[in-house]
């Protein structure tokens, strides 16, 4: 059995092992690690979605107004023309003949003309001695005459038009496509036309809308009238890889008329087209929006927890404690509450690491979610 000495002393040892355990500092990395991400506004407008058809606003099938061999292709295949670029070139000899012709025919008009007028000063001259009637007639030769002249200038506009239908040029600017008939070709009327120059820049997008569909738009616009309807909302595109369309609608205007067959009426829209992504014949997705935008917080699915009280989601304050914020939502959207009171946007919320936290606890954020380092909540 042990003195009682010994016994002092372990109880002593004893004492002091224990305080040097309890005097070891927590670890830094026992503090919750969090994950966190920034509260951002975004636009919860009601969308609307049809489907949609790209059409040109005009196109046009180039064809020669004479008859002859074309000459030249003045264009490469599937190139932009210009409104007025020279496409084709007939071969013009005959008609530089006519114009020729028509040009000695007015001079000789001119001609006449000068040697009545001047048969006529001749005559009044001898008024004494030339009878009435000579007088008369040689009045009559001017007139003839000058008839002559305005008759022999018709023809020369005649041939100098007829010419300038060798040069076809572009009626528009657009993109035309292959050339239907190749040099040396003879053309007529019964001939197809020759290619095809078709708009792009703009473009117009048509799309229908249901009966139902546009009642239900017109009154949740306040029972506005069809003409206000097209203004009170925007419309944009997006394209069959998912990609959202960069410009919007220009103009949109209501159809006069619902179709008998389909219950719908046909909604036209014009846009710019400057990067040529549109193209005629083409199937686009229509997202009809209303103008004014409606901004609410949106906070992921996962950072939204409820008790009995309802839904609440954690926030780290400027101190990195975990405060606790009561929210209420509406709806869902893309993964997210619609958040209607609680936050304004621009807090920290706690997305990741959720299970360790609660009120009032220090956390250490790590890189957010979405890559970012978020500020803390104010």
């Amino acid at each position: 059995m042990g003195t009682p000495d010994s016994f002092s002393a372990l109880f002593f040892a004893s004492l002091i092992a224990a305080s040097q355990f309890m005097a070891v500092p927590a670890r830094a990395d026992d503090t919750p690690k969090v994950a966190t991400i920034t509260v951002t506004l975004e636009d919860i407008s009601p969308k609307h979605e049809f489907v949609g058809r790209v059409e040109t606003l005009n196109a046009v099938d180039i064809r020669s107004r004479i008859d002859g061999f074309i000459d030249e292709r003045l264009f490469e295949e599937g190139a932009s023309v210009e409104k007025g670029q020279e496409l084709f070139r007939m071969d013009s000899r005959s008609l530089d003949i006519n114009l020729a012709d028509a040009n000695a025919a007015l001079a000789r008009a001119k001609a006449v003309l000068l040697d009545a007028e001047r048969q006529l000063a001749r005559n009044r001259s001898l008024n004494q001695t030339v009878a009435r009637a000579v007088t008369e007639q040689s009045e009559t030769a001017r007139d003839t005459a000058a008839a002559g002249i305005l008759s022999a200038e018709a023809a020369v506009r005649q041939a100098e038009l007829s010419l300038s239908y060798s040069r076809i040029t572009s009626p528009l600017k657009g993109r035309i496509g292959t050339a239907a008939l190749s040099v040396g070709s003879f053309v007529n009327s019964a001939s197809p036309a020759l290619a095809r120059v078709v708009q792009m820049d703009p473009v117009r997008v048509v799309f229908s809308v249901s009966d139902r569909a546009l009642l239900d738009l017109r009154e949740a616009a306040g029972r506005v009238s069809k003409d206000d309807l097209a203004s009170r909302y925007a419309t944009t595109l997006r394209l069959s890889n998912g990609q959202a369309y960069a410009q919007r609608a220009a103009s949109a205007f209501l159809g006069s008329e619902v179709d008998e067959r389909t219950g719908t009426l046909p909604v036209r829209t014009l846009f710019p087209n400057p990067d040529l992504l549109l193209i005629p014949g083409q199937f686009v997705t229509v997202v009809v929006s209303e103008t004014a935008r409606i901004e609410r917080p949106t906070v992921p699915l996962g950072a939204v927890q409820q008790d009995r009280e309802g839904k609440y989601v954690l926030l780290v304050d400027p101190d990195h404690k975990a405060v606790q914020r009561r929210i209420t939502v509406s709806e869902q959207m893309n993964g997210s509450w619609i958040v209607e009171s609680g936050l304004q946007g621009g807090e920290a919320v706690i997305v990741e690491g959720l299970q360790n936290i609660t009120e009032g606890i220090t956390v250490e954020i790590i890189t957010g979610s979405d890559g970012s380092h978020p500020a803390v909540s104010k």
